[in-house]
């Protein structure tokens, strides 16, 4: 039987990814002027890259779900 729950290592990727969303927008909204340089994009875009990891993290369980009756 496979497992499909979520293990450390996700958890900690997903904790990781908030850090490396946060940094990026900064990056790239600050330094590089993407987006008119606005702190409300920075967030926008902080919030998108953060709400697409949990759409992975969603995905990855339905599908190992799925997965599991086969």
């Amino acid at each position: 039987m496979m497992i499909f729950l979520f293990t450390l290592i996700d958890y900690a990727a997903f904790g990781l990814w908030i850090l490396i969303s946060i940094a990026l927008s900064y990056v790239l909204v600050q330094k590089l002027n993407f987006f008119g340089g606005k702190n409300l994009s920075q967030k926008i875009l902080a919030i998108g890259l953060i709400a697409g990891h949990l759409l992975y993290l969603i995905w990855k369980k339905l599908w190992l779900y799925i997965v599991s009756f086969f």
